[in-house]
């Protein structure tokens, strides 16, 4: 019976000696959190106790970036070229254009007349020359490089042109352009007229005299 009331006594002594010897748990720190704050004039990490509070020099000093303006590019201006003068007593041309095998100026070539007789006046003197393409044979296209010349001579004696004028005619002859194609032919079809002897540049060389 002795026995027994001493294992119990022992039980309980064990039982209650954890409990007794343990240590309270205690709370665990808090860590410390980062912030960034405005130190030294830039932007800074610290910790959240030590970063300086904001104050209203602080936001001040601290400006949002400014909205970046586009820059216009500049562009230079070129000034337009200025054309040469051309001296008064310089020759002016112009070409009738003609239909295949026709000695009657085309559309474009009536239009050229009647240009070269508003300016026939101012000069002294009007070379023509006849002119074909590169098809026929050499008789046929000198006299219808002729008949070409002879049109334009007559049309503009027929429109008041009291001008000096001097015919030329040659054909399969110096072509405006070689190729083989139907628009250098069409460009070939021609009278060059080259206006010489400006009224005013005959005067002016007088009255130098």
């Amino acid at each position: 019976m002795a026995l027994l009331k001493h294992l119990v006594v022992l039980l309980l002594v064990t039982s209650i000696f954890p409990g007794c010897t343990s240590l309270p748990e205690t709370n665990p720190m808090p860590q410390a959190r980062e912030g960034i704050a405005w130190i030294e004039r830039q932007f800074k990490t610290c910790s959240d106790k030590d970063c300086p509070p904001p104050t209203r020099k602080t936001l001040a000093i601290v400006e949002l970036p400014a909205a970046r303006k586009e820059t216009t590019p500049v562009v230079a201006v070129v000034p337009p070229t200025v054309p040469s003068v051309v001296r008064s007593d310089e020759p002016v041309t112009a070409t009738v254009l003609f239909a295949f095998g026709k000695d009657s100026p085309s559309a474009d070539g009536q239009q050229a007349l009647k240009r070269i007789a508003k300016i026939a006046a101012n000069f002294q003197r009007i070379e023509l020359e006849g002119r074909t393409d590169d098809i026929g044979s050499k008789a046929y296209n000198d006299h219808l490089a002729q008949r070409r010349a002879d049109f334009v001579h007559s049309w503009l004696l027929k429109h008041g042109v009291n001008a000096e004028i001097v015919v030329r005619a040659e054909g399969l002859c110096c072509y405006l352009d070689t190729a083989l194609t139907e628009t250098s032919r069409r460009n070939n079809r021609r009278v060059e007229v080259r206006l010489v002897n400006r009224q005013d540049a005959v005067s002016n060389s007088k009255g130098a005299q």
